[in-house]
């Protein structure tokens, strides 16, 4: 198993910080890489505060990954930033993380954004790109499992495993 402290080692493995440090843009793309960033929208007005909520969670058991909540102008710009791999994590409501799994409602005839589900909370859906390493998703929901009495509306483990777009990392945690 992946040590808690290699959790951040893992994400500034991809910085090249020589070839980024005289640009703002490329200060923000390495504040990207040190902090686990949970994206929400403005489109979905719950995700922000909840995300607020999760991000104190993590860092309270996983302190090494310096979680931060970010929040996108709207949905189209969550696409954006997932599908650039601007950002890993987001925490969306089940609807909206249908429509960009499968490329409906205003994303028809885009491609679709493979998202796996690491936990839910209600109608809320936290997410990764499905590309994020299992041993760094299984940190962050063991993260997310230590943490399940500061987490309102946590659904139960049982209900997240029969998530059919659960990610491998996550199922690891919750067996």
């Amino acid at each position: 198993m992946l040590s808690r402290r290699s959790f951040l080692n893992l994400l500034l493995a991809g910085c090249a910080s020589d070839a980024l440090a005289h640009s703002p843009w490329g200060q923000y793309q390495v504040y990207r890489q040190k902090h686990l960033l949970v994206l929400s929208s403005r489109d979905d007005p719950d995700t922000y505060p909840y995300s607020k909520i999760l991000v104190d969670a993590l860092n309270r058991t996983v302190p090494e990954a310096k979680a931060r909540p970010a929040r996108a102008i709207n949905l189209e710009r969550v696409y954006n930033l997932l599908k650039s791999d601007q950002f890993q994590f987001a925490l969306l409501s089940r609807s909206n993380v249908r429509m960009l799994r499968k490329a409906e409602g205003p994303f028809v005839g885009k491609e679709k954004i493979d998202l796996r589900t690491i936990y839910e909370f209600n109608d809320l859906e936290f997410v990764v790109r499905s590309d994020f390493p299992d041993e760094l998703v299984e940190i962050v929901a063991h993260g997310i499992v230590d943490s399940l009495s500061l987490l309102p509306n946590a659904s139960a483990a049982e209900l997240v495993m029969k998530n059919p777009y659960l990610h491998s990392g996550a199922l690891k945690v919750l067996r």
